[in-house]
């Protein structure tokens, strides 16, 4: 049976992401849609409203004007921890660099926002076979790889986490063809 107080914190967290994105977001891949794919994954293996509702708002500092302090302000600090350690660091311009410094950000933070940026790895990997040149595929297969290996001590026994490893072979194979 569904929680409504939980149903009703998700569904404001989907207008705020669509708002969001309506008044400042400008990235040209689906985010919404990647974003509630995120967010819906979640909440269906069943974890707490804080990691759900996280998992819908996880691209927003990166993609939008929104802070960490407005998400604070509106989702409570729980929430504006895991979205601000999923987000990257525009000081950072290397792109692996930046990457591996997101997960030591999620690792620091702990489970919650290792598992949404497991479920982030997760959905983006289907679109992983579609990267513009060859580097960057290699660079897509490392971050995959080093997020695996160094993510299992803290959801190394849960169906994301397996969920990921199994899909690893698979993108590997897109990708080297």
């Amino acid at each position: 049976m569904r929680d409504a107080t939980e149903d009703e914190e998700i569904e404001r967290a989907l207008q705020y992401l669509v708002h969001a994105f309506e008044s400042s977001g400008d990235n040209p891949k689906p985010v919404i849609l990647h974003s509630t794919r995120v967010g819906m994954d979640l909440y269906e293996r069943g974890y707490e409203e804080s990691v759900v509702v996280a998992g819908f708002l996880h691209d927003l500092i990166e993609d939008t004007d929104v802070t960490a302090d407005e998400i604070r302000s509106w989702f409570g600090t729980a929430v504006a921890d895991i979205v601000e350690a999923a987000s990257f660091d525009p000081s950072i311009d290397e792109y692996l660099e930046r990457h591996y410094d997101i997960y030591d950000s999620c690792f620091a933070v702990g489970r919650p926002a290792v598992l949404v940026k497991a479920a982030d790895i997760l959905d983006n990997s289907d679109y992983y076979g579609l990267a513009d040149s060859d580097e960057l595929a290699q660079q897509l297969l490392a971050k995959m790889a080093y997020f695996i290996e160094e993510s299992e001590p803290y959801i190394g026994e849960t169906d994301l986490y397996r969920d990921l490893t199994e899909k690893r072979p698979a993108v590997r194979e897109r990708i080297n063809g």
